[in-house]
């Protein structure tokens, strides 16, 4: 299994990736507009989630990593 750090990365690339293609989907009729909303704010809740994580897992580690 990929640690904390690689999959929020990982996470990362795919918001950015989906920002990128989502509104080209949306101009060609391939994706609704509240189906490409949806889906962002999906994807930015896991990685809300994936940080808030993180940030338990160091504190408990006592590290800022």
């Amino acid at each position: 299994m990929a640690d904390l750090p690689a999959q929020i990365a990982c996470i990362r690339r795919e918001i950015a990736l989906r920002e990128r293609v989502y509104p080209k989907w949306v101009a060609a009729g391939r994706m609704k507009q509240e189906a490409a909303d949806r889906e962002l704010a999906t994807m930015t809740a896991v990685l809300v989630s994936l940080e808030a994580l993180k940030a338990a897992d160091n504190l408990l580690r006592g590290t800022d990593a």
